[in-house]
């Protein structure tokens, strides 16, 4: 291990004198140069479904590369979603802290890298067997403020679904209960007559389609049949007992307990002191962006961390999001970066509505990206990752108005490199007038 963290050292200097020279982007390929792990199966990584996931070979060239961080410093992710970054930092050594509106993604990044004593968790799912036994639940029973669950629920579904959550609410122990939690809500879409190929939440084809066509009608037939027999509990504790062996697996690869810390709902308020983490690492979400609250809803009523009527609090919590009024977009917001503003009086004539989303999120992006630097020590870096897209058909450059952004919060761009997307979770066309992201590119930025 310690070969190839020096291997990473040595690249990592050479990318930097070679950009220093010419200020040319780079071309990588993260997936080659960290090809010896199988990262689906690595710790707690797939403890939970999650849109989007950051590509993990990432964050772990960077952390495991004491250039840019050494052992027990600071890691922040201020977007940390699901918590890769997070999660990789304790497997490095390293103490993190993380960011994110999704109260789901927060659990997930809370759970995935807390400590459990595995004997503890067998007893317990043991004990809720026999406490859902003696529970009684029938359809007059007051239910999760799920939306729409009759529509996405079958009748046999919901009841065992709402046994099993009333049995873990009784676990006294908060950690130990997110963790029951988070398995839970990991069930949710597995039982529910949502579509699970796609990741927000759209009915499973039920019916045969005009000339019999539809190339999911047999599967999705099949999933409804399995519903109507399913024994939800069986379901529950196989997502359990995977979890158990992710968290063996993850004492394997680092025994010691680096601290994780959720310190903020909100990438522009992170409320640390200044000049307080070592390095930042993190992939924040696109204008137009994956829609993360509406693929969580389920899993949020279910799991009470949202009621169906604050859902679209959460989404306006989103950076990139989609979802205004016509009144918000009346007028053209300014950026105050001359590239991106021209682009978006074009697009303003076109559709005024995708102009206002891609304007506000670089505006918001700018006090994510001030907050972030004031955070940052001086000498460390910040490596941002970000991709270029379209909006109605014109190219708008992502990370080069994010490097403008924090070119002047303070920090220096002391490298670009760029990795051709082959099959990361980004790799989505997110709306009619977006496209396909086919290449990331990796802001190296030192605050000097």
């Amino acid at each position: 291990m310690k070969t190839k963290a020096n291997d990473f050292n040595l690249i990592s200097k050479r990318f930097l004198e070679e950009y220093s020279k010419n200020q040319q982007p780079i071309r990588v390929n993260f997936k080659e140069m960290v090809d010896h792990i199988k990262f689906q199966d690595r710790a707690t990584h797939s403890i939970h479904i999650y849109p989007a996931k950051l590509l993990p070979n990432i964050p772990y060239f960077f952390l495991n590369n004491d250039f840019f961080v050494k052992d027990n410093e600071f890691v922040l992710d201020p977007f940390s979603g699901s918590g890769t970054v997070l999660l990789e930092s304790n497997l490095a050594g390293k103490n993190s802290y993380g960011c994110d509106s999704n109260p789901l993604a927060r659990l997930i990044s809370k759970v995935k890298t807390s400590t459990y004593n595995i004997s503890i968790l067998k007893n317990i799912i043991n004990t809720l067997k026999m406490e859902i036994q003696n529970t009684t639940v029938d359809s007059n029973d007051k239910f999760p403020d799920v939306v729409n669950i009759d529509y996405w629920f079958l009748p046999n579904i919901k009841l065992q679904l709402h046994a099993i959550l009333k049995a873990i609410k009784t676990i006294s122990d908060d950690n130990y209960r997110d963790f029951f939690i988070l398995c839970f809500s990991n069930c949710v879409k597995k039982v529910s007559l949502a579509d699970s190929r796609i990741s927000v939440p759209v009915k499973a084809k039920l019916n045969r389609e005009t000339n019999n066509l539809h190339p999911f009608f047999d599967e999705s037939k099949s999933k409804l049949k399995r519903l109507e027999d399913l024994d939800v509990f069986l379901k529950f504790t196989e997502i359990v007992y995977d979890n158990i062996k992710r968290f063996e697996n993850k004492v394997k690869i680092n025994s010691k307990s680096q601290s994780t810390k959720i310190i903020s709902d909100d990438a522009r308020k992170i409320g640390i002191p200044d000049e307080s983490v070592d390095l930042i690492i993190s992939s924040p979400p696109y204008a137009g962006a994956q829609k993360y609250i509406r693929a969580c809803s389920l899993n949020l009523g279910w799991t009470e961390l949202s009621s169906k009527d604050n859902l679209r609090i959460l989404d306006k919590k989103n950076i990139g999001r989609e979802n205004y009024s016509k009144a918000d977009y009346l007028t053209l917001k300014v950026t105050d970066i001359v590239e991106a503003d021209l682009l978006l009086t074009e697009i303003y004539k076109i559709n005024p509505l995708r102009a206002h989303i891609a304007a506000n999120y670089l505006l918001e992006m700018k006090q994510a990206i001030i907050e972030a630097s004031r955070v940052l020590k001086k000498g460390k870096y910040f490596i941002l990752i970000a991709a270029n897209n379209q909006v109605c058909g014109r190219e708008f450059k992502t990370q080069e108005y994010l490097r403008m952004i924090a070119e002047d919060a303070g920090l220096k761009t002391v490298c670009r490199l760029v990795d051709d997307i082959k099959s990361y979770g980004l790799m989505t066309k997110r709306n009619k007038t977006a496209s396909v992201i086919t290449c990331e590119w990796v802001l190296i930025l030192k605050k000097e």
